[in-house]
């Protein structure tokens, strides 16, 4: 784990997705009633255990996109008193005794830490996403996306040119199904979700695959979001 803010960590991790290596980014922060709230959980071992254990007693496991729940279920029974709070689509997939669904409507459970909104028709997704104003960073898991410029070799790199990269997973990008209209159900309210999240004073953005984006990250997520609020 590394600390990049005032009760705040990341955790680097990976995952393969149709033989191509997928980074995952795990945050954790520190709640200011002491609790510590996971991001997006990644694979769960005795190591990384220990170092959550060394900040404080989880309370909040946060899985907050429908296509995050992999190690959701490791994380929950490893920490019984946590809550969990979860996209719409997740308890379709994950049997979860206990959860709460992140959605509008709902209250802010950590008002002290963050300011949160959750885009609405979306249900490829249902993510919510957060802005953690301690340390002015906005926390995604697939709305933004910062994936190498370089190219795998072998069979990865084949699936990479010829797949991903065609379809918009590369670089600073937003989750390329956004951008097809038939995936935005709800387009006059997805608007008003970028609008709202484009007024956060946010200095950084943690994405959950690629690299932080810590230099012009309100311009970043602006140039890359105003298509949806024409």
């Amino acid at each position: 784990m590394q600390q990049i803010g005032t009760d705040l960590w990341v955790h680097e991790d990976a995952m393969s997705l149709v033989g191509v290596r997928l980074g995952l980014r795990m945050t954790i922060v520190k709640l200011a009633d002491g609790g510590v709230w996971i991001h997006s959980p990644t694979a769960l071992s005795s190591q990384l255990k220990a170092e959550v254990d060394a900040i404080g007693p989880v309370t909040a496991i946060v899985a907050a996109s429908n296509n995050h729940s992999l190690w959701l279920q490791d994380w929950c029974e490893a920490y019984p008193e946590a809550e969990a709070y979860v996209s719409a689509g997740i308890p379709r997939s994950v049997p979860l005794s206990n959860y709460h669904i992140l959605q509008p409507g709902l209250d802010n459970p950590w008002p002290e830490d963050f300011t949160w909104a959750t885009m609405p028709g979306v249900p490829v997704f249902n993510e919510t996403v957060f802005f953690h104003d301690k340390t002015q960073s906005l926390i995604v898991t697939d709305l933004i996306q910062n994936h190498p410029e370089t190219t795998p070799s072998g069979f990865a790199g084949i699936m990479s040119k010829y797949v991903f990269q065609p379809i918009g997973f590369k670089g600073v990008c937003v989750a390329p199904p956004l951008k097809w209209g038939i995936i935005r159900k709800d387009k006059s309210g997805f608007a008003y979700f970028i609008r709202t999240v484009s007024g956060w004073d946010f200095t950084r953005i943690i994405v959950t695959h690629g690299d932080i984006i810590e230099e012009n990250a309100k311009s970043v997520f602006t140039n890359l979001c105003q298509r949806f609020t024409r």
